[in-house]
């Protein structure tokens, strides 16, 4: 099975790659390829490239699935540019879906759990079937390319998989957990956290993310949406306090909560759905993965 991954030097990218070796037969191709347009070195651009482009690259290389990852991810990153953030979240998707269409490839898009309602939800678990109303133009986006994917795929042969709060593994520079522990070995102080540290949040190793996007691929798990999650929510200054035990770091003084911009507060998320139909199930415990960290 021959799998191209969009945006192949992003967080999530690189941890599927790195995790599919422990699937059998599961070929990454990479995109850096001399006539693709690229983002940047070693990663094509999705929007940049033509339909015709992509179609082109997808039959010379004979790819059987597309993990379509690329993405301007952040409610910030996407405020502060909406124009690429557009071309690469919507018009990029569309690209990528027409020309995957043209050849009959089936599709698993990485979306967002921020495309949810989640003031509805403080209380209670979001699941796939919870109002979708974002309430930022990031997910706004994201939330747009979903119904390009689900319309625009070979015989409704598409699968979106969302994960919660992500982190470890190669390439972390941004969850809480990463950012936390490079501020306190690096002698940092005051580093800005826009999160309120009394809120609920649910963190999960992006290695056990990753194997449930490839189960649901080798299980042919199409013509769904995933919700995937650690489902071990904790309030999120008690994870700061979980690094400082396990790390055995000094966190006095070190981070500056923004409670006011922590627009999702309480953000819990069921993968009853996914367990079940697929047998997965998280292998890493928050505590073993500071300490992977």
């Amino acid at each position: 099975m021959n799998i191209f991954i969009t945006g192949e030097q992003g967080f999530i990218a690189r941890n599927l790659a790195k995790r599919s070796k422990y699937f059998s037969d599961m070929n990454i191709i990479t995109g850096a390829v001399d006539y693709l347009n690229m983002h940047q070195k070693g990663e094509p651009c999705v929007y940049q490239n033509s339909i015709d482009q992509w179609q082109f690259f997808f039959e010379l290389n004979k790819i059987d699935v597309i993990i379509h990852n690329a993405a301007a991810v952040g409610t910030d990153v996407v405020a502060l540019d909406a124009t690429q953030s557009t071309r690469t979240n919507v018009e990029g998707t569309y690209n990528i879906c027409r020309a995957a269409k043209a050849l009959k490839i089936p599709i698993c898009y990485i979306g967002t759990t921020v495309i949810y309602d989640t003031v509805q939800y403080q209380e209670t678990e979001i699941t796939e079937q919870s109002e979708t109303s974002p309430h930022t133009l990031y997910g706004c986006q994201k939330l747009c390319a979903e119904d390009i994917v689900k319309s625009q795929c070979y015989d409704n042969q598409w699968m979106i998989v969302r994960p919660l709060f992500a982190y470890g593994g190669e390439g972390d520079m941004n969850s809480l957990i990463a950012k936390t522990i490079y501020a306190s070995l690096n002698g940092k102080k005051k580093i800005d956290m826009f999160l309120d540290m009394n809120k609920i949040k649910d963190y999960m190793h992006v290695y056990d993310f990753a194997d449930g996007v490839l189960t649901a691929i080798e299980q042919d798990l199409w013509q769904s949406s995933w919700n995937i999650a650690a489902e071990t929510p904790c309030d999120t200054g008690d994870v700061v306090d979980m690094i400082a035990t396990i790390c055995g770091l000094d966190m006095t003084g070190v981070i500056q909560w923004h409670p006011k911009t922590d627009y999702l507060g309480n953000h819990r998320l069921s993968s009853k759905s996914f367990r079940s139909v697929s047998g997965w199930s998280p292998k890493i415990t928050l505590g073993e993965g500071i300490e992977m960290a």
